[in-house]
Parts: structure tokens; C-alpha cells; sequence
């Protein structure tokens, strides 16, 4: 896609992708809107709020200790995607190997779906992973068929039929989901 551009997250972005959280990403899915993508960071993440999950992932941006890559399109956020080493997320199956990394959210904006974006923040967090000297990257997609009804909850993840274009394999099932692997 020539017309989005990829950045890892930085200070200089905090305002674009505060809005981006605040206004744009769960605009059709309020449920989520909570989670300012700190389910993986914090051990806690079920009993905080809505405000504590905005105030660390404000830190984290701040800070330059956030990890996440930033679709932009036309000159606005229209993606995000959190890709990291395993040993800065928590939350996540199987063993900590610091050569592994794992990418564990997608949150396209609802008006940018089905255009390409997730793959191309694909793309992008496999190159960035790599640069920070994984080896292996993992991501863990529903498998079969996801009730239409759960669709957007389900598909947070990324798509399993997205991965295995990008050359993931299938390593592990695990009840309803499964872990996905590629050498990078």
C-alpha cells in the first residue's frame, strides 16, 4: 500500500495516537475501549479501569518504552499493531525465549477495514522485530470459523489466513485459537 505509511510508535506521535485510542479505534466496538492495548503489559489488566490503561499506555508513549507500530493514511492514525519481544509482554502463551517475538493486536479504524492495513502493519512488525534481533515471530489467531456476532472481538488478532500468507505456520492448537510461527 504506497499510500500508508508504517512508524514504530514514538513521543512525537502521543497525541495523534491518544486520539487515535480515544475517538477512532473503538468507535464500533465500545467494549474494547477500555483497553488502550495493555492486556499484554499489565498482570492486572481485568480489574483496571478505562483511566488507569489511558494513563500507562500516555507513560509508555512518553516515556519511548511503548512498543507498537502506527499505520498512518492521508496524514491520520488508521492502525495500529503491537508487536514485541515475548519478554516485554506478559500474558502469552509458551516460553520467553528473548529470540521470539509476538505480535498480539491489530486495531484497524472501522472506515480502513479490509484495505489492506493489517497486512501491511504485518509486513512492518515482522522488519521491526527483526531489527531488534528476533529471530522468530509468533501471533496467535482464532482458528475456524468465528461467529459473526464476535466477529471484531475475535479478529483483534489478526485473521489466521493473514499469517499463513505471510508464510506463518501453525505450531501449536489450543482450544479455540492457535499459535503461529515464522522465522524472520
Amino acid at each position: 500500500m504506497t499510500d500508508v505509511t508504517i512508524r514504530p510508535v514514538s513521543p512525537d506521535q502521543h497525541d495523534a495516537v491518544m486520539h487515535y485510542f480515544d475517538m477512532v479505534a473503538y468507535a464500533d466496538n465500545p467494549n474494547w475501549s477500555r483497553c488502550f492495548c495493555m492486556e499484554r503489559l499489565v498482570a492486572d489488566y481485568q480489574s483496571r479501569t478505562k483511566a488507569q490503561n489511558r494513563a500507562s499506555r500516555s507513560q509508555l508513549i512518553i516515556s519511548a518504552k511503548a512498543n507498537g507500530l502506527v499505520a498512518y493514511r492521508l496524514g491520520r492514525v488508521v492502525g495500529w499493531c503491537h508487536a514485541a519481544p515475548k519478554t516485554e509482554l506478559l500474558n502469552v502463551p509458551g516460553d520467553r525465549d528473548p529470540k521470539t517475538g509476538a505480535i498480539v493486536c491489530f486495531v484497524v479504524a472501522p472506515d480502513q477495514r479490509r484495505q489492506g492495513i493489517a497486512t501491511t502493519l504485518l509486513e512492518a512488525a515482522l522488519e521491526h522485530l527483526r531489527s531488534r534481533g528476533v529471530t522468530t515471530v509468533e501471533a496467535y489467531p482464532w482458528r475456524g470459523d468465528v461467529d459473526p456476532t464476535r466477529w471484531v472481538w475475535a479478529q483483534y488478532v489478526g485473521p489466521l489466513s493473514m499469517y499463513q500468507k505471510a508464510g506463518f505456520t501453525i505450531g501449536e492448537a489450543i482450544e479455540d485459537f492457535c499459535i503461529v510461527r515464522k522465522q524472520v
